[in-house]
């Protein structure tokens, strides 16, 4: 049976930004972010949860026709606190819920229900919101294809660069001090995620502020192993992020002539041809320059017109 894929919006940045700040929630648009999370789980102190979830429910309410993503960072089961951050910020507007320190698809299946039953209950779209599976430990990060698999909400998973040096899934590894080692780990989960059909797969991140050159490093490194988009703790970060991510004008050009040979080809009945006279594009190159072609455009890249070539199914 061929593999089939989750289609989902595809941003190439989000940007996280601290649930309890909600004049920093509110400006966050300003910085370029494809998806905005705002975080209700670690950057947010215990006491201050209560009026954090009030302030992300006013910021998704105030920001809803935005043309950014709008997603929440949700504390885990477990915590005492996942319900309540569920029935603030399921409203209208909200996108996605990132679910911490995942570890069991039973976790994924149950908030699968909830927010099935909150969705009807309040009126909103029925299935819409995603689930964004967030394992931070070995535990979590050995089992992202079943994670993935728990539920259809799942559309994006990450991190295929390997952990955050000094985060707590790089500490469950026992690579506190390590910067490279975590690729192999990264390569692990990028296999896995598209094992389960998700193609929009996060690449790794820095929580080092000042070094751009880092952040480009990094995204590089981690688009060549499959990532399509990268989050940032800092607004300085999107920029660069937005760069890496983004189809270069070499590479639309390149996937324009591709499809514009084969599709003369095809006029001709053949299949295949010789390009460039290096190259044999058939249609597995063409599909790769359509892909590269509907990225172009989702950030609002004029590719011009593509001729129409007939695939066969895959």
């Amino acid at each position: 049976m061929p593999q089939t894929y989750r289609d989902a919006r595809w941003y190439r940045s989000m940007l996280y930004v601290p649930g309890d700040k909600l004049d920093w929630m509110l400006k966050a648009p300003k910085y370029g972010a494809d998806a905005l999370i705002f975080d209700l789980e670690d950057s947010v102190e215990v006491t201050q949860k209560a009026g954090a979830r009030k302030a992300v429910a006013a910021a998704i309410a105030d920001l809803s026709t935005g043309p950014f993503g709008r997603f929440v960072r949700l504390n885990g089961w477990r915590t005492g606190h996942l319900l309540d951050d569920l029935n603030a910020v399921v409203v209208d507007g909200l996108d996605g819920v990132a679910p911490a320190k995942t570890e069991d698809p039973e976790e994924i299946a149950a908030l699968d229900l909830v927010l099935g039953d909150m969705e009807r209950s309040r009126g909103l779209p029925a299935g819409r919101i995603e689930i964004w599976p967030h394992p931070e430990s070995a535990l979590g990060m050995y089992r992202i294809y079943h994670l993935c698999m728990a539920s259809q909400r799942v559309k994006r998973a990450g991190c295929s660069g390997g952990p955050t040096p000094g985060g707590d899934g790089a500490r469950s590894l026992g690579l506190n001090h390590a910067t490279e080692e975590g690729i192999y780990f990264g390569a692990y989960s990028a296999l896995q995620a598209r094992a389960a059909g998700i193609i929009q797969v996060e690449g790794a991140m820095t929580g080092r502020l000042g070094d751009l050159e880092l952040v480009r490093r990094i995204g590089e490194r981690s688009k060549r192993m499959g990532a399509s988009f990268a989050s940032a703790i800092h607004p300085s970060h999107i920029p660069v992020i937005n760069e890496v991510y983004s189809p270069t004008q070499d590479e639309i050009n390149e996937a324009c002539d591709v499809i514009s040979a084969l599709a003369e080809a095809t006029a001709r009945g053949e299949g295949a041809i010789r390009y460039k006279s290096t190259t044999v594009v058939d249609y597995a190159l063409v599909r790769t320059a359509m892909e590269i072609l509907k990225k172009a455009q989702a950030i609002g890249i004029d590719v011009g017109n593509i001729p129409k070539v007939e695939l066969p199914p895959t």
